[in-house]
């Protein structure tokens, strides 16, 4: 229920953006699907593997807003004396990316993303290893980062981006919260 009214609030804040949009010949007015490969280097020192797909509209003043999806995962993470197995992240989250304006084939963008990451995962101690618990819960989910894109041919581009990710953020310093630099390669098809 409460994934259905996050993408309901997602489709009213981005549905007036994308009906005024302005259709040009330099491939804006349309939708583009982004493919790629998450990895986060975790402040804990871990990897999280993460494939992810985005959907966003391209409009005529460099924005692109969207929705997309990934799913994170990691066999093991250390966390506030914690040890965690099994992890698996799978946030649904609202996108906006800026391209700068460039007459070259490599452009620069800039993009921030927002929304829900469904956690799952097991639980022990530090000192207690074995005594494990099962855990589900939802955190609130950011990425911000800037990249550049490589275009091919104009209906496909493949990119590149660095930035900062968390999955479950909060202002609790006890909370598990796994959060680092994320790096992204991946297309982009218009």
């Amino acid at each position: 229920m409460k994934l259905k009214r996050t993408l309901i609030y997602l489709l009213l804040i981005y549905a007036p953006m994308v009906t005024y949009a302005q259709k040009e010949a330099n491939g804006t007015g349309k939708f583009s699907i982004s493919p790629a490969f998450q990895l986060l280097r975790s402040t804990h020192g871990n990897l999280f593997y993460a494939p992810s797909l985005k959907t966003n509209y391209l409009l005529a003043n460099g924005l692109e807003p969207g929705f997309g999806f990934e799913y994170a995962t990691t066999p093991l993470h250390h966390d506030n004396g914690y040890v965690l197995y099994k992890l698996k992240f799978l946030p649904v989250y609202g996108n906006l990316k800026y391209n700068f304006k460039t007459s070259h084939q490599i452009k620069p963008f800039v993009e921030s993303s927002l929304g829900i990451s469904f956690n799952k995962y097991d639980i022990a101690e530090d000192a207690m290893p074995d005594i494990k618990s099962k855990v589900k819960e939802q955190g609130f989910y950011v990425y911000t980062g800037f990249g550049t894109k490589y275009s091919i041919t104009p209906g496909l581009n493949t990119f590149l981006a660095v930035g900062f990710k968390g999955y479950k953020m909060s202002t609790n310093d006890l909370d598990i919260n796994p959060h680092g630099l994320s790096f992204m390669l991946g297309f982009t098809f218009l």
